[in-house]
């Protein structure tokens, strides 16, 4: 691999101009999103798109996601599925779209969910409104503000030759395995949190680390640090808890992999490309 990050999966938007939190474009669109976190969606499985004045029509407030290229969009939270359309879970819809959807809708979720979460100081318990200078929200006693939050996440591709590391979570599907990942602690940089998190979730040490790109993932507000590395020592040794089986996989006979929206099957498929197997 050469020096620069690897693209391609959804959100990888270096020819795109996104521009979060601005309002500058000539045309504007509104999202629709339950209060469960369900986005609308038309009959052919597209997001429903509202002018601002049909949304303003239900009472509800807009809320300002960002501008893409030149469409501003905005996102409005309701009770009962719009007529025509209907609600459906945001994974499967996420993972279907092209960058210049999933981009607007994901900041979307992700803003509803800001704005719902914070309607109270942390601090005092009074109420916030909308910073008058940038995205965050004020509290109108103590002035304390509060910013989206942003969880770093570390995913890791294991290699060790022509085979890869890769392992399943409880809540995987049926026969699906990826790659492996978790938080960045308070207090570590993302490196470090690469060693330890492969460390505790299956026994083995890694070098080697280098950087592959990152994915906004809105589940529920992850920033997806991607890396590979190369195995060092130790065997697998699973929790059973957090991750219930991992094995090594010859890279001409994967399992069920993640879909290709996500930076892990991106990492695994640019490992294959580089092994001549794509």
């Amino acid at each position: 691999m050469g020096s620069s990050p690897l693209t391609g999966w959804l959100g990888d938007h270096l020819d795109l101009r996104w521009n979060p939190g601005e309002s500058g474009g000539s045309q504007h669109q509104v999202l629709v999103i339950s209060n469960r976190r369900e986005v609308a969606v038309i009959p052919d499985g597209s997001p429903l798109l509202w002018s601002p004045e049909v949304a303003k029509a239900t009472g509800q407030l807009l809320t300002l996601v960002g501008t893409l290229d030149q469409t501003t969009y905005y996102a409005i939270a309701l009770d009962e599925v719009p007529k025509g359309a209907r609600f459906e879970p945001l994974r499967p819809v996420l993972i279907g779209l092209q960058s210049t959807q999933f981009l607007p809708l994901s900041a979307a979720m992700q803003r509803l969910d800001f704005v719902r979460e914070h309607q109270f100081c942390g601090q005092c318990g009074h109420p916030t409104v909308a910073s008058a200078t940038d995205r965050g929200l004020t509290c109108v006693q103590c002035n304390l503000s509060v910013y989206p939050r942003i969880s770093p996440c570390v995913i890791v591709l294991i290699t060790r030759g022509n085979e890869v590391l890769l392992a399943r979570s409880p809540r995987f599907v049926d026969g699906m395995y990826s790659t492996l990942a978790g938080f960045v602690e308070a207090g570590e940089s993302a490196e470090h949190a690469c060693h330890r998190e492969i460390f505790e979730e299956v026994g083995v040490a890694i070098h080697n680390l280098r950087y592959q790109g990152s994915q906004s993932w809105p589940f529920k507000h992850s920033l997806m640090l991607g890396y590979r590395a190369e195995w060092l020592s130790g065997d697998i040794t699973v929790d059973g808890v957090e991750i219930v089986d991992a094995k090594w996989f010859s890279i001409d006979k994967l399992p069920k992999l993640p879909p290709n929206a996500s930076i892990s099957r991106g990492m695994i498929e640019a490992y294959r490309q580089e092994r001549g197997l794509v």
